[in-house]
């Protein structure tokens, strides 16, 4: 039986090949078929392969959607236990898909994780035009003990050393970084100025987060810009929250594991943290989970079905 990584990399080939043959259709729809014309019956040819890809997508979709559904199901099971008295906390960037986070935060229950709440990143908070008044932000509502990069100076790698260290547990002691009123004057700040959201009273110090994401892509014209600032951001988000909470784990959809997307940069750069793509997906939903515990015995992956990951998932509980 195929495994629901090969479902995934399949259905996503002939998704590809799909397009190429509608955009051959699109482009030439009306290419010369009649006898001495040098390209007869192309036509018939490609509306026959287009035709065939047509079948063939819908049995790997049909299979695929076949194997999510096994796997919703079970992804509970397969989790269960894993975390428990282990406090973890939800970060969404602004691209996050509403669903893929729920779906993160219900196998964390499952997996009798310790609820830290959930931290929504807005649009403001990976835009250019906000990154300076963010910087001073942070820098003066710091919490007492914790120091900013002096090398690294920008909006990214200081707002994620400021929230690690008024989130996280230390990771020798088990003991807050912050004190109470610390963490809640940054957090405040933040959500007051519109970069974060938050509900009150749902916010503890977690022993490891996992930052969810979204598809989000940008090549290197003029308009992509702002969607290279973003990505940029969050990477540098990412990479300051790791250097001091040291359990991290960024999960997005396939797309951004290619194309200047985070999960791409995080990968070439090599990172301590665990990074998930396909989050879309139950097997990769089960994979951030998983990571979560690998994180906090010391190890680290590259998940997912693109082809830049190393594996589908973590290694599955021995006593399943």
């Amino acid at each position: 039986m195929a495994s629901p990584k090969s479902l995934v990399v399949a259905g996503l080939g002939f998704g590809t090949a799909l397009g190429v043959a509608l955009g051959t259709l699109l482009i030439a729809p009306n290419m010369d078929s009649t006898p001495g014309g040098g390209k007869a019956g192309s036509h018939d040819e490609v509306r026959e392969k287009y035709a065939e890809l047509v079948v063939e997508n819908e049995i790997h979709e049909a299979q695929l959607d076949s194997a999510d559904s096994v796997l919703r199901d079970l992804n509970r099971f397969v989790v269960d236990g894993s975390l428990v008295q282990r406090p973890v906390m939800v970060i969404s960037t602004p691209d996050a898909k509403e669903p893929d986070v729920n779906a993160v935060k219900d196998l964390l229950k499952s997996a009798d994780s310790t609820n830290a709440g959930h931290i929504t990143l807005t649009r403001k908070f990976v835009d250019q035009g906000s990154a300076d008044k963010l910087l001073s932000l942070v820098t003066n509502t710091l919490p007492a003990g914790a120091k900013l990069s002096e090398k690294t100076v920008d909006a990214g790698t200081h707002s994620g050393e400021a929230l690690a260290a008024a989130l996280m547990l230390d990771p020798k002691s088990t003991e807050p970084l912050a004190s109470v009123d610390d963490r809640a004057t940054l957090l405040r700040a933040l959500r007051k100025a519109g970069y974060i959201d938050y509900e009150d009273g749902t916010i503890v110090p977690a022993q490891a987060v996992i930052v969810v994401g979204g598809r989000q892509t940008a090549n290197d014209s003029e308009e992509d810009a702002p969607a290279r600032y973003a990505i940029d951001t969050t990477v540098k988000f990412l990479e300051g929250f790791d250097s001091v909470g040291m359990t991290t784990v960024y999960a997005g959809q396939v797309e951004a594991a290619g194309n200047g997307g985070a999960l791409e940069k995080l990968r070439k750069a090599k990172t301590e943290i665990t990074t998930v793509d396909s989050i879309d997906h139950p097997v990769s939903q089960m994979a951030a989970v998983l990571a979560v515990k690998e994180q906090l015995e010391g190890g680290q992956g590259v998940y997912g079905a693109a082809a830049n990951a190393q594996n589908a998932a973590p290694a599955l509980p021995k006593d399943l």
